[in-house]
């Protein structure tokens, strides 16, 4: 299991011999078959998430957590990231097709679900919770009901406090509208259709 301890060519030979034809997931009643670019995220995504690690393990904090951002208060707001082009996660998030980034997340799961874990707890920053939410948006218009919670079922199944994760993706939607709205910052497109969705 490709964690973010192991080094990054350890990842990159389990990503290599991923190959999800024909696995199932637990109690699955859905087939997987990574395409390249489906491997490329998750190899993104695991590298900017072991490097994130290695790098707080050496400065104790990361610096783009969303749990850093609630010690930022009265105006003391510069450490939020206001652009895509500055959050490498939030840009691949934001790239990626909801289909693909379904597949990722749930390669992920069945495969790094320590750097999953990680990846949302420890990586995702307040413009990345912004991105993933309109993501599982799209995911949720795309797909039926019972393969939608069976999705949620199984990316939350990875963490070992469901709801801690749900508060952090939640953490981190509120200090982006909050950054938002002090700063005017207009750089991801507005859907103003209301949003019928729950996390899980």
């Amino acid at each position: 299991m490709c964690s973010p301890d192991h080094a990054d060519e350890n990842c990159s030979q389990m990503l290599k011999g991923i190959d999800l034809k024909g696995k199932r997931l637990k109690e699955g009643n859905t087939l997987i078959e990574l395409e390249s670019d489906a491997v490329q995220v998750i190899h993104e995504l695991v590298s900017l998430v072991h490097n994130s690690v290695s790098a707080s393990q050496d400065q104790q904090s990361l610096s783009t957590s969303i749990n850093d951002y609630e010690l930022i208060r009265n105006g003391k707001c510069d450490k939020i990231v206001t652009s895509l082009k500055d959050d490498p996660v939030a840009k691949i998030l934001w790239d990626v097709e909801p289909q693909t980034l379904q597949n990722v997340f749930l390669a992920m799961a069945n495969n790094f679900p320590r750097t999953l874990e990680a990846l949302v707890l420890h990586v995702l920053s307040p413009v990345g919770a912004e991105v993933l939410t309109r993501k599982f948006d799209e995911i949720d218009e795309q797909t039926l009901e019972e393969d939608r919670n069976r999705f949620y079922e199984v990316f939350y199944s990875v963490f070992d406090d469901q709801s801690a994760a749900m508060n952090s993706i939640l953490k981190g939607k509120e200090l982006f509208t909050q950054q938002s709205h002090m700063k005017g910052v207009k750089f991801l497109p507005l859907n103003l259709q209301p949003i019928n969705r729950k996390l899980f």
